[in-house]
This record gives structure tokens, C-alpha cells and sequence, in this order.
């Protein structure tokens, strides 16, 4: 049913909300199947890449991913001022140009560092 909205929306994806890490195996299949069709998808999570990359059990999920916002929202940290992300200590991790040891910011012309 999602991949139907998907396809009749013709836009892309984001999982958040109920942290999809800790379904990636139930969201796997739906991943892969949103990307075979030529879609992106960006994920909001608390955990950090590097705490993701290194669980053999979520790390395939990553692959899925253009972007993933790292990083629990935090109250103290809120700032408006921030693209596609609540607290100074989320960041926008480029999936594609990142290791585990090297993670890469996304960046696309909004000054986000």
C-alpha cells in the first residue's frame, strides 16, 4: 500500500517517527523496493551513523538512505536557523560519500555545514 501512494505521489520518501532503525528489518524490503524504483529516501533517527554502520543487522538499511539525520532532538540545542534538522547536534550525513570512520555532510546550497 505505501509503494502505491508512492507511485501515484511520484515523490520521494522520509522515514522518521517511531525511530525506523529499530524496525530495519521490517522496513528493509520497503527500502529497497522505493530506491529500485528510482526514489530517495532520508531518514530521521535518534542513534548516531557511526552506532548504525556498525550493527551488521541495520547497517544494510543505510545503504537505502540519501540522507540520514543523525542525532536525538535536543530541547537545549533547538535552533530554528537549521535546514531539515531541530538541534545543533543532528547532522545530515551523506550516505553515499561516507564510512564509518569518515562521515560526509550533505550539503545542497543551503549553507549546511
Amino acid at each position: 500500500e505505501i509503494l502505491e501512494v508512492v507511485e501515484y505521489n511520484g515523490f520521494d520518501v522520509t522515514f522518521t517517527g517511531g525511530d525506523p532503525i529499530f524496525q530495519a528489518d521490517v522496513i528493509l524490503p520497503l527500502a529497497r523496493e522505493i530506491r529500485r524504483r528510482g526514489y530517495t529516501i532520508w531518514c530521521f533517527t535518534g542513534y548516531k551513523y557511526e552506532d548504525i554502520a556498525e550493527k551488521t543487522e541495520v547497517a544494510p538499511l543505510l545503504e537505502c538512505f540519501e540522507v540520514l539525520v543523525d542525532g536525538p532532538f535536543v530541547e537545549s540545542l533547538r535552533d530554528t536557523s537549521l535546514v531539515f534538522r531541530g538541534s545543533s547536534n543532528q547532522r545530515l550525513i551523506d550516505i553515499a560519500r561516507s564510512t564509518v570512520g569518515d562521515p560526509v555532510y550533505w550539503e545542497d546550497g543551503f549553507g549546511v555545514d
